[in-house]
């Protein structure tokens, strides 16, 4: 599949989505954006989801650049409109093919979508101030001086940090589906289950032991972007996990 934006070849990488099923996410990486047939994306397990944490963590482009005005869907090849929506109080924004065939979404909304990342408030941009002079905008990679404001001067995107308390809500969700599925298995009649219950219960137990029941935390005290700045935090700490 060639990306809507760049016609690029785009990579497809596999997910779990709900009831056990698969799913093949388009992805070009020189964009920073994914590509979902419809309803892809409203159908991936929380385990996913954190997978896409770490894809978007290490294919983060090293120099972002504007989308345009004219992608295409790479099914029909029909314009995409720009569409502007809300998950809870977050707007977000993608670009859908009119025929419905899927949509086109940068990985920065991504993360808006699913709620992941929110606005700082006002005692979080103080203490930035403390710290660090400017930030790199998560939107668009502008600089953005601090001193001047906590909005982006030039896509207008105000200064975002990973939601923590989202993170630790799905790690606590994957939790809850890890343990249905071992009581499904439990269930089944398979003469090798006890043994592949103990050795999954052994890997589990070491995944979850090294997130633990902490919540999830980070600091920033860089110049670059703090919604990056999160997702590496986050990263390091599930690829220790594994």
């Amino acid at each position: 599949m060639n990306c809507p934006a760049c016609s690029q070849d785009m990579s497809a990488q596999s997910f779990e989505r709900n009831y056990g099923i698969r799913v093949a996410i388009d992805i070009c990486h020189p964009c920073g954006a994914f590509w979902f047939d419809r309803w892809e994306d409203l159908s991936l397990t929380p385990g996913a989801v954190l997978q896409l944490f770490v894809v978007i963590n290490d294919n983060q482009p090293a120099q972002r650049k504007p989308l345009g005005a004219n992608l295409v869907c790479p099914r029909c090849r029909a314009r995409l409109a720009l569409t502007q929506d809300m998950q809870r109080t977050t707007r977000f924004q993608y670009w859908r093919c009119p025929a419905e065939h899927g949509h086109f979404i940068t990985f920065f909304e991504f993360l808006r979508e699913k709620n992941f990342i929110r606005p700082l408030s006002l005692a979080e941009i103080d203490k930035l101030r403390q710290n660090v002079r400017s930030v790199t905008c998560s939107s668009c990679g502008a600089p953005v001086d601090l001193t001047a404001g906590a909005v982006c001067p030039y896509c207008r995107a105000p200064l975002s940090m990973l939601d923590t308390a989202q993170v630790n809500t799905t790690v606590q969700e994957l939790k809850a589906e890890e343990a249905k599925r071992q009581t499904a298995a439990r269930n089944g009649m398979d003469p090798d289950l006890a043994a592949r219950l103990v050795r999954d219960k052994m890997t589990v137990n070491r995944h979850w032991g090294c997130l633990g029941d902490t919540p999830f935390r980070f600091e920033f005290s860089g110049s670059g972007g703090i919604v990056e700045a999160g997702l590496s935090a986050l990263v390091a700490l599930l690829k220790q996990a594994d």
